[in-house]
């Protein structure tokens, strides 16, 4: 995706891979790293959009959204879906890896949407990674941006993603939790 792109919701696709992804695949504007005793995870945001990747040894779970024309590998793909309402998935690994995952996207009135907005920005300058996009603000004065808070325990990851809108007043929300046994 080119810097400056404005991203759409009807765009977004979800995908959930068994295998790491190069980061050369994606934008990363923000990113994290955890080290745990029990497993190793990586969060980047990647526009309004995100990668979260979570594994240990050669065991991982993979949670990309991204845009659906992204040039992303077929190989080790487990599930892909449209961002479209609400939906649920989950994944077990034979070899013990746990994963659930469930989406929203909520299209709400200007009002709500604005105090959604600051609430969840206000929150962000707290803890996790927040990235607004100015560039891409069509809509002012709210500003386009991702928030990954996340809760990372001995045995499972816990994120709470947010993806904000303001030009659809749509906030995508994922929730996921990656555990292991």
């Amino acid at each position: 995706m080119a810097i400056g792109h404005q991203q759409r919701v009807a765009s977004l696709r979800y995908y959930l891979y068994d295998r790491p992804l190069h980061p050369e695949l994606f934008e990363i504007h923000s990113g994290e790293r955890l080290a745990r005793k029990h497993y190793e995870a990586q969060l980047w945001v990647t526009g309004c959009s995100h990668v979260i990747m979570f594994g240990r040894g050669k065991q991982w779970m993979v949670e990309v959204l991204a845009d659906a024309d992204s040039e992303l590998p077929r190989r080790g793909l487990l599930a892909e879906l449209p961002f479209r309402g609400e939906k649920e998935h989950e994944h077990v690994e034979a070899k013990g890896l746990r994963y659930m995952m469930n989406f929203q996207v909520e299209t709400m009135s200007e009002q709500v949407f604005a105090k959604t907005h600051h609430d969840l920005a206000r929150q962000g300058a707290k803890r996790g990674l927040f990235v607004p996009f100015p560039t891409w603000m069509r809509r002012p004065p709210l500003t386009p941006f991702s928030y990954l808070d996340y809760d990372a325990k001995t045995r499972h990851l816990h994120v709470f993603s947010y993806h904000a809108f303001p030009e659809d007043l749509t906030l995508v929300k994922v929730q996921s939790i990656f555990e292991v046994p």
